[in-house]
């Protein structure tokens, strides 16, 4: 009882967090760009509570317990990206100090059709995102509250629904920073004191098949880097990620902060992998999607335990409050917005909060028709990268094209996806992803060259 009580109240934090925000918001521009004020702490921990998701902690904790470490090293390839991304690519969004969103940026280089397709494609590939959050968190309030999963997905829904709907990015970016906190120690407090039960790595390890603890386990090596590759690239500068590093206060500030969030989430991703390890040496449970929770409930007192179940709950509304801001600004202010510039700022406000409800609306509907996070997780990876990734990657380093060159590769490279995953079956299991951005890749530069 107490457990729940610490988790409720955590709860009721975040909704009073996000009420308070929404009394700052005057317009479309308060609520999809707060302010270029931020600096380096706070893209970090923003950045980090925003990936940190249910696919990422709960969900790999998940894999690592049904299959062992081989997730948990993919996974590398998405802390390796973002310090790749921060070298790179953020100190190139100095080239576009007006724009806040993806699209902003994608019509600033190519044109206003590039600005439109992006506004769909951001809302495709972040509702998806949330609706893999939404399934997380309904496993999640299940173990940990006894509640149904249906009923556990309708309970973080309404959560997040209130506080971004209300307080717009800045309040998803304040309730990021709380999040962090709660994961950034709940989560290795949590392994080390399952080690600590355990009698110590070895004698956990000794509980274990050894084929869990090798990289491939099941996976041809060409399939293993082809994981590694779509996790890399698969949501690499994804809308809510953007708009981070487009409202940081200096390039440097947000450089250094996208590179700090891409080395913690190099252990982060073993510590996680590590609690699903030792939910199964440990055997409380039998089910690999509660692992993380059932070792919560099984191996801590009471009150820590609390504070432990809360992080958890972090954990999964950090990144759904993100990609659902992300979702509902893509739309509205890449797609719509700019072929109707004469609405009223009430009007613009009121359609962003419309469009925020009724996206985390249809993500509970995805949450409840497709079982799998990981399968989530990668359809909607399917809606980005093969078709954004290279042509932003590009304008970020001071790329210009047309028009025409951005909507050639992006179809091109979205075909591609969907036909190698569709209708080819993902040949020597490499995954779509990797093909599409290739293919997008090969056509941009030389349909650019051909236009010259």
């Amino acid at each position: 009882m107490v457990d729940r009580f610490i988790v409720l109240v955590y709860l009721v934090i975040l909704v009073l967090v996000g009420l308070r925000g929404g009394k700052q918001i005057r317009n479309a521009a308060d609520y999809s760009a707060a302010n270029k004020q931020y600096g380096t702490f706070v893209i970090f921990s923003s950045l980090s509570a925003s990936f940190i998701g249910g696919g990422y902690s709960s969900g790999n904790a998940a894999a690592a317990f049904e299959n062992g470490i081989g997730t948990a090293l993919s996974l590398f390839g998405f802390g390796i990206g973002m310090i790749f991304i921060g070298k790179w690519l953020v100190p190139g969004v100095a080239r576009f100090p007006h724009d806040t969103t993806v699209g902003g940026v994608l019509g600033t280089a190519y044109g206003p059709s590039a600005r439109f397709v992006t506004g769909i494609f951001s809302f495709l590939c972040c509702a998806g995102v949330v609706g893999a959050q939404m399934e997380s968190i309904g496993l999640v309030f299940h173990a940990l509250l006894g509640v149904t999963p249906t009923v556990g997905t309708l309970i973080g829904c309404g959560i997040v629904l209130i506080y971004t709907t209300f307080g717009g990015l800045g309040s998803v970016i304040f309730a990021d920073m709380i999040q962090f906190s709660l994961l950034a120690i709940g989560m290795p407090a949590l392994l080390i004191a399952a080690v600590v039960k355990g009698g110590g790595v070895n004698t956990l390890a000794e509980q274990l098949p050894n084929e869990l603890l090798s990289p491939f386990n099941g996976r041809t090596p060409a399939a293993f880097f082809s994981l590694f590759l779509s996790m890399m690239c698969g949501e690499a500068l994804a809308p809510p990620y953007m708009q981070r590093l487009l409202i940081g206060k200096t390039p440097r500030s947000t450089a250094r902060g996208t590179v700090y969030s891409g080395l913690f989430s190099l252990p982060f991703f073993l510590i996680t992998a590590g609690i699903g390890l030792a939910a199964r040496a440990l055997h409380v449970t039998d089910t690999a999607a509660t692992a993380m929770p059932d070792l919560i409930l099984t191996i801590l007192p009471v009150g820590i335990r609390g504070v432990l179940m809360a992080a958890m709950a972090s954990i999964i509304l950090s990144a759904a409050d993100g990609f659902l801001n992300g979702a509902t600004v893509g739309l509205v202010c890449d797609a719509i917005l700019p072929s109707h510039p004469h609405l009223s700022d009430r009007s613009q406000l009121c359609l962003l909060r419309t469009v925020n409800l009724a996206t985390g609306l249809a993500a509970v509907l995805i949450a409840l028709c497709v079982p799998n996070v990981f399968d989530i997780l990668l359809l909607a990876y399917s809606f980005w990268s093969p078709v954004i990734l290279v042509p932003l990657a590009a304008a970020l380093r001071g790329v210009r094209a047309t028009d025409k060159t951005f909507l050639c590769s992006a179809l091109v490279g979205f075909i591609t996806c969907l036909l190698w995953n569709t209708v080819l079956s993902q040949p020597f299991g490499i995954d779509g992803t990797v093909i599409g951005i290739t293919a997008n890749a090969i056509t941009f530069f030389l349909h650019k060259k051909a236009t010259a």
